[in-house]
Formats: structure tokens, sequence, C-alpha cells
């Protein structure tokens, strides 16, 4: 009878090197992350980048497309336990906020997309400038492209302050922009 060894390695760096909490989907890497979301047709750049030795989004830009939206999907426990680790205000009650909405194909289950939100903010301000970019693409606009800007303070993961704008091609909005505290 023979028998056969089977030896399994793993790469030490990759299971202990992540602060993310999230083990069935990638989390974010150093550098460019590309996703595609919203049914395949939202494509997003993330650059994630160290700020006092935790990785966290410096910045996002890509383009939507009119059948991405409706495409995304809501936050999990994962995500929302990301969220909480990288907020830094000692009240642990934040929002994980979508990067790219839901609505317009973001997928809110992998934590590339998510950062610590305030709620009032997510669920107010943002919430209605997200919807003037959905209302854009629905005004007959061929594309959507959107960039973020994420700024920290020293020693802190949560932003305290997002810039957003969006450009859009043909329909009635050319550009929209706006920055939010967080």
């Amino acid at each position: 009878m023979n028998y056969f060894r089977v030896l399994l390695v793993l790469p030490l760096v990759s299971v202990f090197s992540s602060d993310c909490v999230c083990t069935t989907v990638d989390c974010p890497k150093e550098g460019i992350n590309r996703v595609i979301m919203g049914n395949g047709n939202a494509h997003i750049d993330y650059v994630y980048d160290y700020h006092d030795d935790q990785l966290v989004v410096a910045s996002a830009s890509g383009t939507i497309y009119p059948d991405s939206l409706n495409y995304g999907t809501e936050t999990t426990s994962c995500t929302q336990k990301y969220s909480r680790m990288l907020e830094d205000d000692g009240n642990q009650n934040c929002d994980a906020g979508h990067i790219l909405a839901n609505h317009l194909g973001g997928y809110g289950n992998i934590p590339t997309n998510i950062f610590p939100q305030d709620l009032s903010i997510n669920r107010g301000s943002y919430a209605h400038f997200e919807n003037d970019i959905y209302e854009c693409m629905m005004s007959g606009a061929n594309s959507g492209y959107l960039q973020w800007k994420f700024t920290y303070k020293t020693n802190h993961t949560m932003p305290y302050q997002v810039d957003y704008q969006a450009d859009f091609e043909n329909g009635n909005c050319t550009h929209i922009q706006s920055q939010f505290s967080n």
C-alpha cells in the first residue's frame, strides 16, 4: 500500500499581516485596489495607504454607468465590524459608509468600499449628494466619473473630511462637488 503525504503550506504573511476582520472577501491592500461592482458596470480604483501604521483609504476614483445603478449591496456584519475597527472617536457608533453608494452600484460586503462614517452625515448630507449623482445619471448621462479624497488628522484612522465630486457625460448635469465633515 502506498501512502502519500500532502503538505499544505500557507503563506503566513497573508494570513497574519492584515488587521481586516473579514475573512471571506478580499481586504484592502496598500496601493491601488481595482474593484468592479454594480453588476460589472462600476469600475472604481481605491488607493489605500498606511496612516499611523493602519491601512486606510486615501482616495478613490472611477466610472459608473446607468447599468450599474441599483446593483449594489447592503453592508454586512463583517464590514460593519471593519468600519468600527477604524473608528477612533471612542463612540463605536459609526456607520459602515459605502464609498460608492449602494444604489450607484457599490458593494457593501467588501471592506475596500467601506469607511467609518458619522451616522448623521452618512444618512443626511452625504446621502443627499449620492441621490444627486443618481438623478444626474437618470437624466440621460452615459457615464459618471466620481472622485473621493479622504483627509485624516494625525494618529486617527477615521477621516475627518471627505471631498467628493462627480463629472457626467451627457444628461442634465456636468459637474457637482461637495465637502463633508466626518
